[in-house]
């Protein structure tokens, strides 16, 4: 049953205008797109009429790299929260002015070398008028400090580390110094092949077209799956509405933080434009307790989601563990297995967490426990704090393998799927196992680089199954 909607008495497009600010300038396009234009970013408010109700998007695009750092899409019903929406976005605008300049980390065997290449760097970038600022670390510190850089510069003397630095750092340009450049310190010469480089890396990034669908099962049902993930600097939330196995409507929210209001947002606006959905799944990170509970925080306080959704929409509603859903969608993909480990190791995470599947059925475990590995990860015999081991290749390799060691020998799955973009060489992972367990009970391992089509499509599968069982 679709909930009870009202007209809201705001003229928001004018309240907007007649907020001016010293920090940007607004610019009324036509009566459907507002923009806040600055020197670093521009914000596109746009407002569109279904109906008597409108779906307002905010989003802002950074002008550094064209990249996206907030998205959100709302129904105007509510006055206090579309203001607050607006503060949230303006802020993030205003913001980008601190992260304006294009941070570059050079780095070589020692740092040394690279560290006289960016003074001179800086100092030609300067008289350029080019606002490029130039650090150097030595290779051992690359993934701690690489976080507030935008570009990573290697020296040709590690250059045998590039493959492996692009494959973990995947939203970063990761680039080799020609040799000729470097040897010579021609500072010149560098900018513009940095220049040359990040002209054809955006360029790439804007003509990506992300994997929307891996596998489907069969059902009759409307189904809006929502999937949460966290990361150090943001988060997003991707959504998908799929009825009878097409895909209706799908999107991506992005936030520097979200709170309940986010959810709400997104099943508002599907349901203004859809009218009617039959299930809804959410799967988020932390533990999930009788196929019901947020156990985790949200909002600042922990919330009996199913309860809460399905007294506000009248809408069945089902909550499952982010991983659980991502090992049902690999899954789909791979009916071959009956026994699967799926490993998620977030970049600069010392702990995260497993989703498995015994004998053809995920294993959720009381009260939602199976798959919580950080409550036996810092026990192990690990060779430093965990915390402490994410910064370093060697150190994931660590936290990887002594994670799925004890889940590999209880449950002995044919196949083992990773997500950790500093350990994607597969065949590493299985050596370092094979010093623990003998090689006829190795499983297949698999690097899974992008998890959230996975997690859609488990999620889907799992609110078919639980429409099939309340059937």
């Amino acid at each position: 049953m679709d909930q009870e909607r009202k007209v809201l008495d705001f003229d928001f497009p004018a309240w907007i205008q007649s907020h001016h600010s010293d920090d940007y300038q607004i610019v009324a396009e036509d009566e459907h797109l507002i923009k806040l234009l600055t020197d670093y970013g521009e914000a596109s408010i746009t407002f569109t009429q279904i109906e008597e109700s409108t779906i307002v998007e905010f989003s802002i695009v950074s002008k550094k790299d064209d990249s996206v750092k907030f998205y959100l899409h709302f129904e105007l019903n509510d006055e206090d929260h579309a203001k607050q929406l607006y503060d949230e976005m303006v802020e993030t605008l205003v913001g980008l002015k601190a992260e304006k300049t294009l941070q570059v980390l050079l780095s070589c065997s020692a740092g040394l070398t690279t560290s006289m290449f960016a003074e001179n760097l800086n100092s030609v970038s300067g008289m350029l008028g080019l606002d490029y600022h130039f650090d150097a670390v030595s290779y051992l510190s690359i993934y701690e400090e690489v976080e507030k850089y935008d570009v990573v510069l290697i020296a040709p003397q590690i250059g045998y580390m590039l493959n492996r630095l692009k494959d973990s750092l995947t939203d970063k340009l990761v680039l080799q110094i020609p040799t000729a450049v470097f040897a010579s310190y021609d500072a010149l010469g560098a900018l513009k092949f940095l220049q040359n480089e990040l002209e054809q890396y955006n360029a790439n990034k804007t003509q990506e077209i992300k994997k929307e669908h891996t596998h489907c099962v069969e059902y009759d049902n409307r189904i809006l799956s929502i999937v949460i993930s966290h990361n150090k600097a943001q988060t997003r939330i991707y959504y998908r509405l799929s009825d009878h196995c097409e895909i209706i409507d799908s999107n991506m929210i992005i936030k520097p933080t979200m709170n309940i209001y986010d959810l709400y947002d997104i099943i508002d606006t599907v349901l203004l434009k859809h009218s009617h959905i039959d299930v809804i799944g959410i799967a988020t990170p932390g533990i999930v307790k009788d196929d019901k509970q947020l156990r985790n925080t949200v909002d600042e306080r922990n919330i009996d989601i199913k309860e809460d959704f399905e007294k506000k929409y009248g809408i069945q509603v089902v909550i499952y563990n982010n991983a659980n859903a991502a090992v049902v969608g690999f899954a789909l993909e791979h009916p071959e297995y009956q026994n699967i480990i799926y490993h998620s190791q977030p970049f600069g995470f010392g702990v995260d967490g497993q989703g498995v599947i015994s004998q053809g059925k995920i294993v959720i475990g009381k009260n939602g426990l199976a798959g919580e590995i950080k409550y036996f990860i810092r026990r192990m015999q690990l060779s430093d704090e965990c915390g402490k081991l994410a910064w370093t290749h060697e150190g994931v390799l660590e936290l990887v393998t002594k994670s799925l060691l004890p889940s590999i020998c209880v449950l002995g799955p044919e196949a083992v799927v990773i997500c950790s973009p500093m350990t994607s060489d597969m065949n590493e992972v299985k050596n370092k196992l094979m010093s623990f367990i003998p090689e006829e009970f190795m499983p297949e391992f698999y690097s899974m680089k992008e998890s959230s089509p996975y997690m859609l499509d488990g999620l889907t599968a799992l609110c078919v199954k639980y429409l099939e069982e309340k059937n």
